[in-house]
């Protein structure tokens, strides 16, 4: 059989929701046996692919148990994952422990090895940022405005000779070579990001952005002016796909609020469970202790009333909307209370406060890179259309007196990098930011490009 290829950064990342899932199932009772196959049917998709191969691998006899393929497969990870070694090795003890007490101490333990991996994984991670953002930085605005304004000045006079520097390589440097190798080092940052997941903005508004096309042909026709139309274009087309997104970016942004507090409701389902609460009370009354989740907790009431018994299916139809992962929580936390309430609850305490652990490790790794994005962000919307317009107005007068200086062409040119540089940042922040995609990072830039377009517009109409 054929081994699964393992992405480092994204099994890291994966490895505190594993652990998890196998904590839930061992200190419900469950074997390990049980606590792979669960993360093999409803884990994350790096981790659950692994633990199907462990899977077949033994239903097909090919291995003498789970535990002897689950050491192996350990034994065979990168040392970049060996506190997911510790933690899975911890799991496997505490599965064979007859003691609650120590087997509660032990899951925990793995617990916090898993976080504290992550925590340092998204640390080294934040603090590697610096030389690679600066060098975008310098790449995305030294560089275009040497090569369009003070280069064509220095040609005066035969500064470089007889060979003077035309338009041509330079126009390739600064829209193919620069955005080209920007990308690489964009997408190396990406691919180092321990803390990526899918973003699930929904629609296709993006897809407005295609009249940016149409939209600089009309303005063409009507005013000749070529850096007019390309900025006009990218700021209205950009405008649009952002009016057009933002509603489904709001709504994720809102199911993001509650997969957030849902964390807590599981804690407080739990100190309600040992209270003697029944699980549907408990369940409904910690998730709408919050008015953000008023509404699940509405739907969690209307899904069990209607589920005739079922109530994993209602909790997936209700707080499955905004958190697949916490609605699997809490099925396990209700599979438990039908041996013992009080040890359900004590279990949601426990696995509540996992939760907390994990998203305090998650965010605070987020907010030291949100100075980074922020930058970027402003570099790309505001300073670098700021610099860029303001070289152009400075070339404008020189251009009248002297020959190889096109402020036109020049201002053409920028403004149709200044599109690229929004495109290139709108990647980059939605990769610091943890959720690369095509939707996210067209909303993002659908918020740079307007901005962009009148600061470069105003500032390239400065009259010297």
């Amino acid at each position: 059989m054929k081994t699964h290829k393992i992405n480092r950064t994204a099994f890291m990342n994966e490895a505190p929701t594993v652990v998890g899932m196998m904590s839930v199932v061992i200190e419900g009772g469950g074997s390990l046996d049980t606590a792979v196959r669960d993360v093999a049917l409803n884990g994350p998709a790096q981790s659950s692919a692994i633990f199907r191969e462990m899977v077949s691998k033994v239903d097909t006899r090919a291995a003498l148990d789970i535990k002897t393929e689950l050491t192996d497969r350990l034994s065979a990870l990168p040392s970049g994952l060996a506190p997911f070694r510790r933690s899975m090795h911890m799991i496997a003890a505490a599965s064979e422990s007859v003691d609650c007490a120590e087997k509660k101490r032990m899951l925990g333990d793995a617990s916090d090895m898993s976080v504290n991996g992550l925590k340092e994984a998204g640390e080294a991670y934040s603090s590697s940022l610096n030389t690679p953002c600066m060098v975008i930085f310098g790449l995305g605005i030294m560089i275009p405005m040497v090569m369009m304004s003070i280069l064509p000045m220095m040609n005066i006079g035969g500064m470089f000779g007889s060979s003077a520097i035309g338009a041509g390589p330079i126009t390739l440097i600064t829209l193919v070579v620069v955005p080209c190798v920007m990308l690489g080092v964009i997408l190396s940052i990406r691919n180092r990001n321990p803390f990526s997941y899918p973003s699930d903005i929904q629609g296709r508004g993006y897809l407005v952005m295609i009249a940016a096309a149409p939209v600089a042909a009309a303005i063409w026709c009507f005013t000749g002016d070529a850096p007019l139309s390309v900025s006009a274009s990218a700021g209205v087309a950009g405008l649009a796909a952002f009016v057009a997104m933002f509603p489904s970016a709001n709504a994720e942004r809102r199911r993001r609020m509650q997969e957030h507090l849902l964390n807590d409701a599981v804690f407080e389902t739990g100190n309600r469970l040992v209270a003697g609460e029944s699980f549907e009370a408990a369940v409904t009354a910690a998730v709408g202790m919050r008015k953000e989740c008023l509404s699940l907790a509405d739907s969690v009431t209307r899904e069990m009333s209607l589920c005739r018994g079922d109530v994993c299916s209602a909790l997936a139809a209700s707080i499955g909307k905004a958190s697949p992962r916490v609605a699997e929580v809490f099925c396990d936390i209700y599979r438990s209370s039908l041996r013992n309430v009080r040890d359900a609850g004590r279990l949601a305490i426990s696995v509540g406060r996992q939760l907390q652990d994990q998203e305090s490790a998650r965010k605070g790794i987020q907010n030291k890179l949100k100075s980074m994005t922020d930058m970027m962000t402003g570099t790309s919307a505001v300073f670098a259309p700021l610099v860029l317009g303001m070289s152009v107005s400075m070339l404008a007068p020189i251009s009248k007196i002297m020959e190889g200086a096109d402020a036109v062409g020049t201002s053409s040119i920028l403004a149709a990098y200044l599109v690229e540089l929004c495109v290139l940042m709108a990647v980059l922040t939605s990769s610091l930011g943890g959720c690369p995609g095509i939707r996210e990072t067209a909303y993002r830039a659908s918020m740079m490009l307007p901005a962009s377009s009148v600061v470069f517009f105003l500032c390239s109409n400065i009259s010297l």
